[in-house]
């Protein structure tokens, strides 16, 4: 097959479409930076998706929850060796995703005789060099690009940047904690019921807003499926190591909202 660069090329397509099947409802991953760190959340029916990577480095996932711990287990692996040849502030997410995470995924599926990662994963740093550089998704293909304040992945392009035009609505890097939450919840929430819409077969009125009931209702399935997971990176932690799991009772106040 790879004499026929025809085939080759069908083959690519078929496996982008093969991806894009498997993934196709997965609950999006939301991640924006507040005043004291950055956010990253999502919902869950069992398996977390949100990982601590190396101190001051966190990992998220949306897909086969095999593969999220494949892509999870090289990144700490990657950091390690970088921590141990280098210096531990050599560990960097541009080094982690450019040099390690993205061509690892671009291989994968570009090696039409092995199975790709059915996986899409955002990096978060805190306090990167370079403040573009504070989110780092990386598709199914290898392909990643960065982000200054937030970030998205979700199942599709379209329903990705639903999401993403709602977080910008609420923009304020320089909120609290509990802002940056609530503002992350309602831009999760838009993007469930949007894509919620996409499988009911009549719609009143094509551009017509997400309601704030469709929004509700987005958090109040995702509770009854399973969970909302969230974690942070938070500088004012004394550890060396940022990350923290939210409680249900640090969500309390924000899911009251939509009950």
């Amino acid at each position: 097959m790879l004499d026929e660069p025809y085939r080759w090329v069908e083959a690519i397509r078929n496996r982008r479409e093969y991806l894009e099947d498997q993934l196709e409802g997965a609950s999006p991953l939301v991640g924006v930076s507040y005043a004291d760190g950055v956010l990253l959340l999502t919902s869950t029916p069992g398996p977390r998706k949100v990982f601590e990577v190396y101190n001051q480095v966190a990992f998220a996932g949306i897909g086969h929850p095999a593969d999220i711990e494949k892509l999870r287990k090289a990144i700490i692996d990657i950091a390690h060796v970088e921590a141990f040849n280098l210096s531990a502030s050599d560990v960097s997410l541009q080094r982690l995703v450019a040099f390690g995470l993205g061509p690892l995924v671009k291989a994968a599926f570009d090696e039409i005789f092995r199975s790709p990662y059915i996986s899409r994963v955002m990096v978060t740093e805190l306090d990167p060099s370079d403040t573009l550089e504070t989110f780092y998704t990386v598709d199914a293909d290898g392909t990643f690009t960065s982000s200054a304040n937030a970030a998205v992945v979700s199942d599709t392009a379209d329903n990705a940047e639903v999401i993403l035009q709602r977080l910008r609505e609420g923009d304020d890097r320089d909120g609290s904690l509990d802002a940056a939450l609530a503002r992350a919840l309602d831009a999760w929430a838009e993007g469930r019921a949007h894509a919620g819409r996409e499988h009911v077969e009549e719609v009143e009125e094509e551009g017509e807003p997400v309601t704030e009931q469709e929004r509700g209702a987005a958090v109040r399935a995702a509770l009854d499926a399973g969970r909302i997971e969230v974690a942070v990176l938070d500088r004012t932690l004394p550890t060396k190591t940022k990350f923290r799991l939210l409680t249900e009772a640090d969500l309390e106040g924000a899911l009251a909202t939509f009950r």
